[in-house]
């Protein structure tokens, strides 16, 4: 036997990327000010997918958002062969910023979008803190928190893509299809908001 070569099936990805702090700051100010002030601020509903007390509806950092997600959209669509590659102009429908409290998750669920994303702007933990939280009497660490992926492999197996979440991702974002599924597991090692935002993207029209 020669020549022994090892091929994967095709499959959907995501693109991860990090911000400079002159991309983000507008979206920060924005995120601040809603802080101050819960009472006021216009309250996005997400349904059922998680438990999450505060999370709300982004305005004046739309702009900012959809300078950053228009190119990311469009490098997808080119190493993923994903949707209409006729179309090369995406806009941002709406996007919100999750105060996320410990214990606080999102179970699976898939968003409103031809693409989605989530920006990690505050996480106050590290993994080395979570893992020494749980790991006792042989308890499952990869219940650590995370972002994880659930799809489908070419054999029909369900899989997990599973993105441990600290400190060390803030400023960074990933975006993908809105119809993957995707969850978020709760954090127990803080008292302070995990502040995350997230948002939909669809084809702009014509």
């Amino acid at each position: 036997m020669q020549d022994t070569s090892y091929s994967n099936f095709p499959n959907q990805g995501f693109i991860s990327a990090t911000l400079e702090p002159n991309e983000i700051d507008p979206i920060k100010q924005e995120i601040e000010q809603i802080q101050k002030d819960f009472a006021n601020s216009t309250v996005e509903e997400l349904g059922n997918a998680g438990n999450l007390k505060n999370n709300f509806a982004l305005q004046t950092s739309l702009p900012a958002l959809q300078t950053i997600v228009q190119p990311l959209c469009k490098k997808y669509c080119e190493v993923f062969a994903h949707g209409d590659r006729t179309q090369n102009e995406f806009n941002l429908k709406n996007a919100w910023v999750n105060y996320q409290s410990k214990h606080e998750y999102f179970g699976n669920h898939t968003h409103n979008g031809l693409f989605s994303f989530a920006l990690w702007i505050k996480v106050p933990y590290t993994i080395e803190e979570e893992r020494q939280h749980v790991d006792y009497s042989n308890r499952n660490i990869q219940r650590l928190p995370a972002f994880h992926f659930h799809y489908t492999d070419a054999l029909g197996t369900i899989r997990n893509q599973i993105i441990p979440v600290d400190k060390t991702y803030e400023n960074k974002l990933i975006l993908f299809p809105g119809n993957m599924n995707h969850s978020v597991t709760p954090f127990y090692t803080s008292d302070e908001y995990r502040i995350t935002v997230s948002g939909n993207i669809e084809y702009k029209p014509l």
